[in-house]
């Protein structure tokens, strides 16, 4: 079997309502920063990704997805220039191999992250999508077996402007079946933040509502160290990203002054960057990012983390069913999974052109059986968000 067609489809959904300028600073007319946040990351008012579609020349298709909030053209360009010429020929049975070979091609001049691995992470999703079809398995099954069926999820949209609708979300979110929330930072320091988490914990104790804290590295170490504190008074299961990325000697010492478990994974992108993080007692939960990783890495991050006693929690943010899917296939198949995030908004959006087999049930998500990933995309119906779409043929 040999990759015959690798084609690229760069999605860009609308804005679904009117944006909200407010606390802005646009420098595009699609891409923002926030003015109020410090280190705010760049950020699109669109719904952005990379689906990459594999072809081999025994007619099997195997589907990926690219992590591209922003700038998705720039792994559309290593895809179609470095990458495909690589693998147009190859046997997609061959994926630790593939990997390897496509890291190794740039490790020299210093890219072993970033877009590059990126990139790589799409191909390798539709690798092992390839290979459950040919092989007629899922690819939970593949990759050594399901230890659970469902995986238990944390809603990590929590929307609101203030603690009271932050409490009026969590409670919205409780009669839709969670029962583990997400709280992403105001932005504002640490007395907001604290006020809506307190009042959340007022609402649920710690036996009714799980709470977790995404700081997107933001705070200092002051600010990290008193909210640290709060969180072991809150019960929280993890306090993920508090400090900037670069310091992860400050997670370090973060880690072992508070009792909440660290957790930290969204801007790692190889075994080699976990390994310095979960070796040094950085990370207490290991995030790996589907669309940053591929299957193929993510698996390996679970085991190191594993051999450290470390537990696993995959860290998702804008993807659509693809890389949802592929997740969800890593987590019942890892020993040291923790829990899910399940971010509904892409994903919701994304479902007229996406046929997916996993569901949502009561906070839980049930594990597909399907052959391969479980996902068909509906070219057809996606055209309409399609700004591009290439194929590069052997």
């Amino acid at each position: 079997m040999k990759v015959s067609q690798i084609e690229v489809f760069i999605v860009k959904l609308p804005p679904s309502g009117p944006v909200q300028r407010g606390g802005k600073r646009f420098i595009t007319p699609d891409y923002f920063v926030s003015d109020s946040n410090r280190r705010s990351c760049v950020y699109s008012v669109n719904a952005e990704t990379v689906f990459v579609k594999l072809t081999t020349d025994e007619g099997i298709i195997g589907w990926g997805e690219i992590l591209a909030p922003t700038n998705p053209e720039v792994v559309a360009a290593i895809l179609k220039h470095h990458l495909a010429p690589m693998v147009l020929g190859e046997n997609p049975m061959n994926n630790q191999v593939l990997w390897d070979r496509m890291l190794d091609t740039l490790r020299e001049r210093g890219y072993t992250g970033g877009y590059l691995v990126d990139a790589m992470a799409g191909l390798d999703i539709a690798f092992w999508d390839i290979k459950g079809k040919a092989l007629k398995q899922p690819v939970y099954r593949l990759l050594g077996g399901g230890y659970r069926d469902k995986l238990r999820c944390y809603c990590s949209s929590v929307p609101g402007g203030d603690a009271k609708e932050r409490v009026e979300s969590a409670i919205r979110l409780k009669e839709e079946g969670f029962d583990a929330i997400k709280f992403h930072t105001f932005g504002k320091g640490k007395k907001a933040d604290l006020e809506a988490l307190y009042a959340i914990r007022h609402e649920f104790g710690a036996d009714e509502m799980e709470l977790m804290l995404d700081a997107h590295g933001k705070y200092t170490h002051s600010e990290a160290y008193t909210v640290g504190r709060a969180l072991g008074e809150l019960d929280a299961t993890f306090f993920e990203a508090p400090l900037t990325f670069e310091d992860r000697d400050g997670h370090r010492k973060l880690a072992e002054a508070i009792d909440t478990a660290v957790a930290v994974g969204e801007p790692l992108r190889t075994i080699y960057t976990f390994k310095e993080w979960i070796s040094s007692g950085a990370v207490e939960v290991v995030q790996p990012d589907m669309g940053r990783n591929g299957i193929t890495e993510m698996m390996r991050i679970a085991h190191l983390a594993e051999a450290y006693h470390v537990t696993f929690a995959p860290h998702l943010s804008a993807h659509q069913a693809v890389g949802h899917a592929a997740s969800i296939h890593v987590s019942a198949a890892v020993s040291n999974f923790l829990i899910y995030e399940y971010q509904p908004n892409a994903l919701q959006r994304s479902a007229p052109y996406s046929n997916a087999s996993f569901r949502l049930e009561k906070g839980q998500i049930i594990v597909p059986d399907d052959p391969g990933l479980g996902v068909e995309i509906d070219e057809q119906a996606m055209r309409s968000v399609v700004t591009e779409h290439f194929a590069v043929k052997g």
